[in-house]
């Protein structure tokens, strides 16, 4: 019994120095013979056997891939099983990439709940179980990785050999497809039975039903294959010809395998392998391109905005842009063809008719194209159709606005009948009346299409109405006193005027307001009603222009002498060729002032233009210059004679 003891203890012993000789153990031996010397009475035996068991059987494994042998294909069949294959594989290496991160958090938990100075056997065992899992599994997703793109290119290699058969294919894939369809039910049937016996606690039922699914699943699972490879036929089939379908089969076979198949990543090592020699065959570049074309498809398919699928958005789109390049065609060879011709032509009016037609009709193509891509997308509804209607009134009184734009000379025309002195401020006030009133339709008739009733909308505004009113009351006056000055021809453009402090040029006569140009050369706007309720001095009316002034002569000029200075300068005056004769002429001697002998002279030039005027009167000075200088006399400036009688010191020295 001692030696029974004695044994049991250093074997416990030993074991509890084994904890990192055990983990980092790779002999097999070794765990066959800590097995058989396991403590058969410990608590924990039956589980540190069973996992001696399966570190063994960890220990003895060969990771089995694919074999050269199975390279070799010599027919379609071969080449589609071992591509198959391979991506089984590549989907198992996914998987086992999954299983790793949970083995990495049970290797964590056993660290965390295991003390390092007292660890037990079994929590040892259960460790070094589980990292050896775990680099087994690491092994075979890098051997998978390193090697399956050298499978496929193997197999590519082999491809332009291989003639495959798509004989009855769409047949066989709509056949197996039938079948697949009707044990999908059943297996649905049978899952929703399972949830109910569940629910009732009715085992043997529920475990009945469970194998049920089991058998049919694995009954799909064989079609689902039989379906892939089919497709896989024609995929193949295509892409030896390099032909863009393949891009698509290829797509229906990863979105069919995502749909129908059990095993877990299968249609992932699908996108993987089947883009892989898409590219390979076809060019990374064509295969991109064709990649993105149908991944944006898919997306627009596959997305939808309030309720429309985004492929619908972008058909509306298409249409539109296809509407923005007719009207840009329409304006570079139509419209330039039609302007060519109405320029050969001898009148203007066709050459009229199509300045006011370009815009209305360019912008309805846009208009078409708003209502084809609404309509094409399907929401079309009152809204839309409102605002469709609504641009079509726009284009419609557009059309009348260019009419006034374009036909400005002959309304010019007809206002020449009431006065060619005002003709150019009547043609100007109809037009902004008629681009007002053409406005002011527009806008109502716009309103109207949104069942907006504007009298009834400016009656209903009470208090807004009256205020509004009253703020209107300005404009009306402004209106009117716009009329009042065209029909009292008070005043033209380019007149110069001077209305209270402003005095100016004449630029523009509005409906509201008149425009002056200072000349300081600033823009003064001036209501058209303070116009009419002020005096208006207009520069421009007069045809002849005044000169006023007055000349000094010093005081040691003779009678004889002022005299013959009257005269010529009278004579001069009455013959110079810039002097109005039939106006006021005089020239007077009338003051003695006191430094001068004044003399009054009054006239008028002939002309009303400042410039000429001022160089009239520049000659008129020079002569009046020349006659006094002529005889004998001169200009006084005002100037003041000191007489002294007798100086201070002349006094002193007569008193001594």
């Amino acid at each position: 019994m001692r030696f029974f003891f004695g044994l049991i203890f250093i074997v416990l012993a030993l074991f509890a120095e084994l904890n990192e000789t055990i983990i980092k153990e790779t002999n097999t031996t070794k765990f066959q013979t800590l097995l058989k010397e396991l403590n058969q009475s410990a608590p924990d035996y039956r589980l540190q056997r069973t996992l001696l068991y399966k570190i063994i059987s960890l220990q003895k494994q060969t990771i089995s891939l694919l074999s050269p042998k199975e390279l070799e294909v010599k027919n379609d069949k071969e080449f589609i099983d071992t591509f198959y294959k391979i991506n089984a594989i590549l989907a198992q290496s996914f998987t086992k990439q999954d299983e790793i991160e949970d083995l990495a958090e049970q290797l964590q938990d056993i660290k965390d709940n295991s003390d390092e100075a007292n660890a037990s056997l079994t929590s040892s065992l259960e460790y070094a179980y589980y990292l050896k899992q775990k680099r087994l599994y690491e092994k075979y997703i890098q051997l998978v990785n390193d090697n399956y793109k050298k499978w496929l290119d193997t197999l590519l290699a082999k491809m332009p050999k291989i003639q495959f058969s798509v004989k009855d294919v769409q047949k066989r894939i709509k056949k197996a497809l039938k079948s697949l369809q009707y044990l999908e039910k059943r297996i649905k049937k049978l899952q929703i039975e399972y949830e109910r016996y569940t629910i009732l606690e009715s085992t043997t039922r529920a475990q009945r039903v469970a194998k049920d699914i089991a058998y049919l699943s694995k009954k799909k699972e064989r079609y689902v294959k039989i379906i892939i490879k089919a497709k896989l036929r024609l995929f193949f089939k295509h892409l030896k010809f390099k032909l863009p379908d393949s891009l698509d089969i290829a797509k229906d076979i990863i979105d069919f395998t995502k749909a129908h198949s059990s095993t877990p990543y299968l249609d992932k090592s699908f996108s993987i392998t089947l883009y892989y020699a898409i590219n390979k065959i076809v060019g990374d570049l064509k295969a991109t391109f064709i990649n993105i074309k149908n991944s944006v498809i898919a997306f627009l398919n596959n997305n939808s905005v309030i309720g429309i699928p985004l492929y619908k958005f972008s058909q509306a789109l298409g249409i539109f842009l296809l509407f923005l390049l007719l009207r840009k065609i329409f304006a570079l060879l139509i419209l330039k063809t039609l302007y060519r011709l109405a320029h050969w032509t001898k009148t203007t009016v066709d050459e009229k008719i199509l300045e006011i037609l370009e815009g209305p009709l360019k912008f309805s193509f846009i208009i078409i194209g708003l209502y084809l891509a609404f309509d094409l997308t399907g929401i079309y509804n009152e809204t839309i159709s409102k605002v469709v209607k609504s641009l079509v009134i726009f284009v419609i009184f557009w059309f009348f606005y260019n009419a006034v734009n374009v036909l400005d000379e002959t309304i010019y025309r007809f206002a020449k009948k009431f006065g060619r002195e005002l003709y150019r401020e009547i043609g100007a006030f109809f037009i902004k009346t008629l681009k007002i009133f053409i406005f002011s339709i527009g806008l109502v008739s716009i309103l109207q299409e949104w069942d907006i009733n504007v009298s009834a909308f400016l009656a209903s505004l009470g208090l807004g109405g009256l205020a509004f009113a009253l703020a209107a009351k300005d404009s009306a006056a402004n209106l009117f006193g716009g009329l009042s000055i065209l029909a009292d021809r008070a005043l033209k453009i380019d007149d110069w005027i001077k209305v209270g402090d402003v005095e100016g040029v004449v630029e523009e006569i509005g409906l509201r307001t008149t425009k002056i140009r200072t000349f300081e050369k600033s823009l003064v706007t001036v209501p058209n009603q303070i116009i009419a309720n002020n005096p208006i001095e207009n520069f421009s009316r007069r045809n002849i222009r005044r000169i006023k002034m007055r000349i000094g002569i010093v005081y040691t000029t003779t009678r004889q002498q002022m005299e013959h200075i009257l005269a010529d300068i009278r004579n001069m005056l009455q013959s110079h060729p810039g002097i109005a004769k039939n106006a006021t002429l005089i020239v007077n001697f009338d003051e003695f002032e006191d430094s001068s002998l004044s003399i009054f002279i009054y006239c008028f030039t002939n002309t009303a233009n400042w410039q000429k005027y001022l160089a009239i009167k520049e000659d008129i000075n020079l002569k009046i210059m020349h006659i006094v200088q002529e005889h004998g006399s001169d200009f006084a400036f005002p100037s003041e004679s000191i007489y002294i009688e007798k100086l201070p010191y002349e006094k002193n020295s007569d008193t001594r």
